[in-house]
């Protein structure tokens, strides 16, 4: 697990509660519109967690560096 996954976890768990905290007071207010963004926000977070729990368990660090061999 390297920074960029810890951030993106981080990032997700205070988009959910953002997202969380939103629905509630659309809640509260009736909106049903309100309800309907910030379910489809939690759900969005969801599955960006799912994708980098995916991308740690497979050891995709995302990087793109290219190992070079010395052939002196």
């Amino acid at each position: 697990m390297n920074i960029k996954h810890i951030i993106r976890v981080v990032g997700g768990v205070f988009a959910a509660g953002s997202a969380i905290k939103t629905f509630s007071k659309a809640k509260n207010e009736g909106d049903k519109l309100k309800m309907i963004d910030a379910g489809l926000s939690v759900a969005s977070v969801a599955v960006t967690i799912a994708i980098t729990v995916r991308e740690i368990r497979e050891g995709d660090d995302g990087s793109r560096i290219v190992e070079l061999e010395d052939e002196a």
